[in-house]
């Protein structure tokens, strides 16, 4: 994710300085140096870090005898009061990851009222930080160097194995001499950065310091310490100053803050959705009980014979679809025997179909025609169209004969 790291001035008149850097600390824009408040716009879509003057920031690695968040809570501001000007109750502590080669626990300690201060400026520019980190927090950390930065008036250190501290640059000699002694002069490496103004003001001191050293290398810095600073910002993670009441809501929190109602009310759609089709299914399971209670009752009456009516809806429809397509043998079925049948007497027009009785795919006809030759066409006809058909008994009558034919579907018995 990108970045906008923002640079605070120790005065309040001074403009801030800002840059956008991307995940690894690549510059994505140029150093600007403007009123706060205009870097507002860039913050869109990205991490806000700010580095807050570290003139007014001691980090410290002090050892505790404890470890836990909330105990170390307890134990910071008694292991450093010695160390502070205010009183503990006037100074905000947060506490940073302990590094498992290193014995101190990593410590930030501001008062509140620069703290606030410095909130209230970035609320007046319409701007929300998501860290704010001590400006010399962000000095790379070079192990076996020495690394310093000369910011106008100030010497910003980191010494190996130590946490960063800041120093009036004058005399300068002397505050360097005093920075670089961590060793003997033989083994004492340090790289500087430093802009080309403090070089050319500078570059005699510094001249000097190197005939003490094992080793001195100069960086120059043409856009000034805000594009070193932000690099390391964004890679190396410094303590972050907004803890405990000064702890920021993620941009996931703030969202859910505007969209809360919305979502509230879009969870109660849901919910009485799920109510909704809960209570059919249940409406829908009472009929469907009723129904299997009417079917029992029709299946006592329609099928007296039968005791057992355990089923008796699949029973029902295994005789209905007997009755309506046929048996599993292989029978026409009721419906389409009278299809055959009704196809067949409309051709024969002398013969009257009297009466009809359909049992076990059997259909048993009684026919009125005028002659016995009429109830052979009809019995030809019948088994032309796929049944078979017996011409049973014929008996005279005055207006002609009666006949008894006995139709069957195919592979009925």
């Amino acid at each position: 994710m990108d970045s906008l790291v923002i640079r605070l001035p120790a005065s309040a008149d001074e403009p801030a300085s800002w840059i956008v850097v991307d995940a690894n600390g690549g510059r994505l824009s140029a150093v600007q140096r403007a009123p706060l408040s205009l870097a507002a716009p860039l913050a869109t879509g990205k991490r806000v870090i700010v580095l807050a003057p570290g003139v007014d920031i001691l980090l410290a690695e002090p050892e505790l005898p404890v470890r836990g968040s909330a105990r170390l809570a307890q134990v910071v501001p008694f292991a450093l009061e010695e160390n502070l000007a205010e009183d503990v109750d006037d100074v905000h502590f947060a506490i940073g990851r302990r590094d498992a080669e290193r014995p101190g626990t990593p410590v930030a300690a501001v008062s509140h009222a620069h703290l606030q201060g410095w909130l209230e400026r970035l609320r007046t520019a319409q701007l929300t930080a998501d860290a704010v980190f001590a400006d010399h927090a962000a000095l790379p950390a070079m192990p076996g160097q020495v690394v310093l930065l000369l910011d106008g008036e100030r010497v910003y250190a980191r010494r190996p194995g130590e946490p960063p501290f800041v120093l009036h640059a004058e005399p300068l000699a002397e505050v360097l001499e005093l920075v670089t002694s961590v060793a003997s002069s033989e083994e004492t490496h340090a790289i500087v950065y430093l802009s080309h103004a403090d070089w050319s003001s500078h570059q005699a001191t510094f001249e000097a310091l190197r005939d003490r050293l094992a080793s001195l290398k100069v960086q120059l810095l043409p856009d000034g310490p805000l594009p070193l600073l932000a690099q390391h910002a964004v890679t190396q993670s410094p303590i972050n100053l907004l803890q405990g009441r000064y702890a920021t809501q993620s941009h996931w929190t703030d969202r859910w803050r505007a969209w809360r109602i919305a979502a509230i009310l879009f969870g109660c759609l849901i919910g009485l959705n799920l109510l909704g089709k809960g209570v059919e299914i249940w409406r829908l399971g009472s009929i469907e009980k009723r129904l299997d209670a009417s079917i029992e009752e029709v299946f006592r009456e329609a099928m007296p014979g039968e005791q057992n009516s355990i089923d008796a809806r699949r029973r029902m429809e295994a005789r209905l679809a007997a009755i309506r397509g046929g048996d599993a043998a292989g029978g026409q079925g009721l419906l389409p025997a009278l299809g055959i049948l009704g196809g067949a007497v409309a051709q024969v027009p002398e013969a009257t179909l009297e009466a009809l009785s359909f049992r076990g795919n059997v259909l048993d006809l009684k026919v009125g025609a005028t002659d016995v030759g009429s109830l052979e066409r009809l019995r030809q006809l019948v088994i032309e169209r796929g049944m078979t058909a017996e011409l049973q008994s014929s008996n005279q009558r005055p207006e002609g004969v009666e006949g008894r034919i006995q139709v069957r579907g195919r592979g009925a018995s």
